[in-house]
């Protein structure tokens, strides 16, 4: 085996190990879409528009008296709500299908609406999962390969929804005063289903949302992008001096057997 074809093999693996995120095996704790505990949407009151934009409208003021609380009490926490948290919840909430429940927006998509990173959206929604009871399952369906050579499932984006109980004693308290005075000004009663969350996974059996989980995932991609370029430093270095042997002509260089 040359050098040269050597190098491909080696820089060819590396091309597989950043690949796509279509291409990745599904993540950890992921159901697939036809599974009971990844159907977690319903109807938000009685689907209309105008209850909808109501329960909307209750949930940003949630996340405003809650942000100004944070503000006066001097709260330094990790998980404490930012200004721009605001546009990306308001740009969550706006895929909010009110007849059915359904919210599944990218991450990317919401960043591109909210005009911020990524990332930035997916630490947000984290701090969501404490202050505003937001809730995700990851999910899979079925591969463009199924029954052939390659993946079987691929991961899509996540189902988001709101489970209120969840709350804060406080912030719950904040929500329902505002849901309620939405309804009175227009001489409503609020309606009993409030969110788009509806049986199915139950909250307390999925890790992901916890902030500790988050930290070790963080830790792991970290770990990995690491270890991504050490390989890649060192496969560089093995090829600079395959090639060097080769030019050198007369140096003997032992090749890795090929039926291994």
């Amino acid at each position: 085996m040359t050098a040269r074809a050597f190098g491909e093999i080696a820089f060819g693996f590396l091309d597989r190990k950043e690949s796509t995120s279509q291409d990745k095996p599904p993540r950890r704790w992921s159901y697939d879409t036809n599974d009971r505990r990844a159907q977690v949407f319903r109807r938000v009151g009685d689907g209309s528009k105008e209850q909808g934009w109501s329960l909307i409208g209750a949930m940003m003021q949630a996340f405003d008296e809650t942000l100004q609380q944070q503000r006066i009490n001097g709260y330094k926490g990790k998980d404490r709500l930012q200004d721009g948290d605001r546009r990306i919840l308001l740009a969550l909430l706006k895929r909010l299908d009110f007849k059915t429940g359904r919210l599944d927006p990218s991450y990317a998509e919401l960043a591109a609406k909210a005009g911020c990173h990524r990332n930035t959206v997916i630490k947000a929604c984290y701090r969501f999962v404490k202050w505003l009871g937001l809730r995700w399952v990851r999910r899979t369906t079925e591969a463009e390969t199924a029954g052939q050579k390659g993946p079987q499932r691929e991961q899509i984006s996540n189902a988001f929804f709101f489970d209120i109980r969840s709350l804060p004693n406080r912030v719950k308290q904040r929500w329902r005063e505002a849901v309620k005075r939405h309804f009175a000004n227009k001489g409503q009663r609020p309606p009993q289903a409030m969110t788009n969350y509806a049986e199915g996974i139950s909250p307390p059996d999925n890790p992901i949302w916890h902030p500790e989980f988050r930290s070790n995932i963080e830790g792991e991609e970290r770990n990995g992008k690491a270890g991504s370029r050490a390989l890649n430093e060192r496969l560089e270095a093995l090829g600079r001096a395959l090639d060097r042997a080769a030019n050198a002509g007369t140096q003997k260089v032992h090749y890795p057997r090929e039926d291994y």
